[in-house]
């Protein structure tokens, strides 16, 4: 039984891995109710509105759920979200991120992506930037 569990927690650690690789670089809005960009660099994340918003924190990630959940601690931002939590789902989908956040604080999660149509909840969709750096 301890080596089935052992063998989660590793299933687990590399799905983490994974999807933190590929959370990494700048995401440039494509659709929502509110424009955003979003940049991963390690754990930590910036996430700037066009209203001039900005948020700062770091990020924990659990990719076995479904739907895919991120738990955002954000460090810096407007002052009656700091030092509070906002309860993501996310999906990845090759270059594009969807991701829908809950309001900081609140300590609820989305269970499911809401309809396009739905005013209510943020739910942004986001291509990956591509790197402007060549290879030498």
């Amino acid at each position: 039984m301890d080596t089935l569990l052992l063998d989660l927690d590793l299933v687990r650690e590399a799905a983490i891995q994974r999807d933190k690789e590929r959370l990494q670089g700048t995401w440039n809005f494509v659709s929502g109710i509110r424009e955003a960009q979003i940049l991963i660099a390690g754990e930590h994340f910036t996430v700037k509105f066009k209203n001039g918003d900005i948020y700062l924190g770091m990020f924990t990630l659990d990719p076995t759920a479904k739907p895919r959940m991120m738990d955002m601690l954000i460090h810096e931002g407007p002052e009656k979200h700091r030092g509070k939590t906002s309860l993501v789902i996310y999906e990845l989908d090759g270059d594009h991120l969807i991701w829908c956040p809950a309001e900081p604080g609140t300590g609820n999660r989305l269970a499911a992506f809401p309809p396009d149509d739905d005013m209510h909840h943020l739910c942004l969709v986001f291509r990956r930037e591509k790197s402007r750096l060549t290879s030498l």
